[in-house]
């Protein structure tokens, strides 16, 4: 029992220590990382830089700006990108084929607006909508209309539920082993509710099944 206590403890010191080492490496280059991880699997960075927040690790508006910023550059460009996909004729651009997404681009254009807000909810689906918009000639004044409110709202979603999560189940105050778990299993209900609006969007749109 003794032994338990122990290693219990020594688990539970680091957890903390995570923290401290987040501090000691500096919170601009902790920033750095969040605004990198914006154009990777954002959702992750952020509910991680939530949990941060609640050990003090990072102050939570500096957070949310850093994201908003980051994803509105990420945005922008890979609605550039469709745009000059369009413009040189490209078939292809890294696993995506354009000439086979050509009448999925046409259905997404009926309901922009829409798709470019819900698509940031959506697994796997917001970079082929921007994508979409870049090649389907949207002005940029029309994307951001939607895109902006969606990055903020986003952003302060995410990072929000990995604070309320690691608050309400005192997480950091667990041993690693249940750190680790807990923000795993909490990441995974995440994706799988992103999942479900994925399907419903790639449903409406009729989006094209590999083959």
């Amino acid at each position: 029992m003794q032994n338990d206590g122990i290693l219990y403890g020594r688990n539970t010191y680091m957890v903390e220590q995570l923290l401290t080492n987040f501090s000691e490496i500096g919170q601009y280059t902790t920033y750095a990382i969040i605004f990198a991880g914006m154009f990777i699997e954002g959702e992750a960075f952020l509910i991680l830089a939530g949990i941060l927040i609640n050990g003090e690790a990072i102050d939570y508006m500096n957070t949310i700006l850093i994201a908003f910023v980051g994803v509105t550059i990420h945005d922008v460009g890979y609605w550039y990108i469709g745009k000059m996909i369009h413009k040189t004729g490209k078939e292809r651009f890294w696993f995506i084929n354009i000439k086979k997404m050509e009448k999925f681009f046409i259905k997404m254009k009926k309901r922009e607006g829409i798709y470019i807000f819900a698509s940031k909810f959506a697994w796997g689906m917001n970079r082929v909508t921007l994508l979409s918009s870049g090649y389907s000639k949207t002005p940029l004044k029309k994307l951001l209309t939607y895109s902006l409110p969606a990055a903020f709202i986003w952003a302060t979603t995410f990072v929000s539920l990995g604070y309320m999560f690691a608050d309400r189940v005192h997480l950091l105050k667990k041993d690693v082993k249940t750190f680790m778990f807990g923000a795993a299993l909490f990441l995974i209900i995440v994706f799988t509710v992103e999942y479900c609006i994925t399907k419903t969007i790639k449903e409406d749109v009729e989006f094209p099944k590999e083959n």
